[in-house]
């Protein structure tokens, strides 16, 4: 039947309008079937009741079950018995046209196993508005859940080391003029130490807790270095000073420069410091009152025999008392020196070498008959090497004053010791007359080369003589560190 109103052309324009648009939705339908079936999430359609209209192949991989298995069937299958409400509490927002977007929870797949799923449905609606249906979509969430999980897991075993550490710890951030920012985090210990709670702390800078000192690097200086280990004195809520070890390091944390900061309490230790400077004080005065009575009592056996020997009138006796107490007053310049020096262990030893020569020479020479010649250096010695070295030097040295000029000749004493890389030598040289051809210095009955030749033995050295031009003992020695706690030991 035609319509009155319109010609045929105008109906077939129409149908053919029509036609088009039917196309135009066939392409628009099959483009969003297209999508349905080819996205990773899970589409399900359900009616109100629960009962799955449509099911994707994502929902069939998901899920397991087959588009046969499930359409039709319950979506309850997916639900896990403890969770059976769930499903009627959504269905009932949905009823009422409400939606739900990223809400996270669990489904049943069908070898029984929970699936950790991202869920969000919406309403469908017929052409009147009536609420018909839900469609819902599911996506997989376990990697990100799992992950999540082990990120959980370590911020707890981080703040579990945070707070559980036995230092004071602070982050903070370096700001643009060389100075800390205001504390982003600290620990429990920190709060304790400094009597403050951590929202104080949240809202104070490192100039809030520290007092100021010139030898604390600054936070350039750390930012140069990267990291920094210093001593530094905390101020507490209370007013109290707590002396600190504090180990800082500056690192990169989303573009911005930050500071960690370790803070170990050393109150205990300086105190133990301190303690050991007082009894090493209090040691050290000993020391020293030791070297000086030990001086003193060798000063008076050197005097006792000078008064003894005014007694003997036997030139020969007298000598030999007058040899006694330059080796005591040889000792005794040893102690003495130690006395006065700030290493109560360690000796001068070129100082040590002028002062005696130079006193030997006072007593020996009674006019300007013989030169002195000094040429030596600044050598520390250690005192268990000194004593018997110093010995050696009185009898070289006297030996030289008492044999090599005998009938008043002018002539030259040279004393040399130095230190040539891990020896030492000394040497005691005379332009006199000569040591006495064929006469073995270490078998000789003089009383002075005998003790020479056995003190050499103790400081382990090796004593040479040469007689081409006057008389010439070489002694060279290795000593043993004198720092070493074995030493005392060993000796």
């Amino acid at each position: 039947m035609k319509h009155p109103d319109l010609s045929r052309e105008e109906i077939q324009s129409r149908l053919q309008e029509t036609e088009k648009r039917l196309s135009q939705t066939h392409e628009e339908l099959n483009y969003l079937k297209s999508i349905v079936e080819h996205t990773e999430d899970a589409i399900v359609g359900l009616d109100l009741e629960g009962t799955v209209l449509s099911w994707n192949p994502a929902a069939e991989k998901l899920y397991g079950f087959s588009g046969d298995e499930a359409l039709g069937s319950s979506v309850f299958m997916m639900i896990p018995p403890y969770n059976s409400d769930e499903i009627s509490l959504i269905l009932a927002w949905i009823k009422n046209g409400e939606r739900i977007t990223h809400y996270e929870t669990l489904r049943r797949r069908k070898d029984g196993s929970l699936v950790n799923i991202s869920l969000s449905v919406s309403p469908i609606k017929d052409a009147r508005g009536r609420v018909v249906g839900a469609s819902t979509i599911s996506r997989d969430i376990t990697t990100s859940k799992k992950m999540e999980l082990k990120l959980q897991e370590s911020e707890e075993k981080f703040r579990e080391l945070f707070n559980n550490a036995n230092d004071s710890i602070f982050l903070y951030p370096l700001t643009s003029d060389g100075t800390g920012g205001q504390f982003l985090e600290v620990n429990d210990v920190a709060c304790h130490s400094l009597g403050y709670t951590r929202d104080e702390l949240l809202k104070m800078t490192p100039r809030d807790i520290e007092v100021e000192s010139r030898e604390e690097p600054t936070l350039w200086d750390l930012l140069q270095e990267g990291s920094a280990t210093f001593e530094a004195v905390n101020l507490t809520s209370d007013g109290r000073q707590i002396p600190v070890e504090v180990s800082a390091h500056i690192f990169n944390l989303r573009g911005e420069k930050m500071v960690l900061s370790i803070l170990r309490d050393i109150t205990r230790r300086k105190q133990a410091e301190e303690q050991l400077r007082k009894s090493l004080d209090e040691k050290e005065l000993l020391l020293k009152e030791i070297h000086h009575r030990v001086k003193n009592n060798l000063m008076v056996i050197s005097s006792l025999l000078n008064l003894q020997s005014k007694y003997i009138e036997d030139k020969a006796a007298r000598k030999v008392f007058k040899e006694s107490q330059n080796r005591a007053r040889s000792m005794a310049l040893i102690h003495s020196m130690l006395y006065r020096s700030t290493d109560l262990k360690c000796i001068n030893f070129g100082e040590y070498i002028t002062s005696l020569t130079q006193e030997l020479f006072r007593t020996y020479v009674i006019r300007d008959n013989i030169k002195l010649k000094m040429d030596v250096g600044n050598v520390p010695l250690d005192i268990n090497t000194a004593v018997p070295l110093g010995l050696i030097v009185n009898e070289l040295v006297s030996n030289s004053l008492k044999h090599a000029f005998p009938h008043g000749e002018d002539g030259e004493i040279s004393v040399k010791f130095h230190k040539a890389n891990d020896h030492y030598v000394f040497q005691v040289a005379d332009t006199g007359v000569g040591f006495p051809e064929g006469l073995d210095f270490r078998k000789t009955n003089s009383l002075g080369m005998r003790l020479v030749d056995t003190l050499t033995d103790q400081v382990d050295g090796e004593m040479e003589l040469d007689t081409n031009h006057g008389t010439t003992f070489t002694l060279t020695f290795a000593e043993e560190d004198y720092g070493s706690p074995l030493k005392g030991d060993e000796k």
